[in-house]
């Protein structure tokens, strides 16, 4: 059986494109069948806006630059797992204003404007 993931440092981003919004639509693991902004953990020693870039890149193909990164928000989410156990992530929240490619998909998720 998977051992069940419990991040307490993320990232999620969310591209901004002409007023609107540019969400994926995650198939599979965390946020499965819901429309989410683009993220995840932060490695040791990682700061949380090259962890930003990095997930970028690695959800969508797409590249960004730090100084289109800005952060909205540092959001504590409160988490229970399967076992009873409870976590806090912490999670770092920015807009992306510029980009460079077109955000492609990656494993299962797909990307839509909303």
């Amino acid at each position: 059986m998977e051992e069940e993931k419990v991040l307490l440092n993320a990232t999620l981003c969310f591209l901004i494109r002409n007023g609107k919004v540019l969400l994926g639509f995650k198939t599979q693991k965390i946020g499965k069948d819901c429309w989410n902004g683009y993220g995840g953990g932060i490695n040791d020693r990682e700061i949380p806006k090259l962890a930003a870039l990095r997930e970028l890149r690695e959800e969508t193909g797409i590249v960004a630059l730090p100084e289109f990164l800005e952060k909205m928000a540092i959001v504590d989410f409160h988490n229970t797992k399967s076992d009873g156990g409870k976590f806090t992530c912490r999670v770092h929240v920015y807009l992306v204003s510029q980009w460079t490619g077109e955000p492609q998909t990656t494993g299962n998720d797909k990307s839509n404007m909303v």
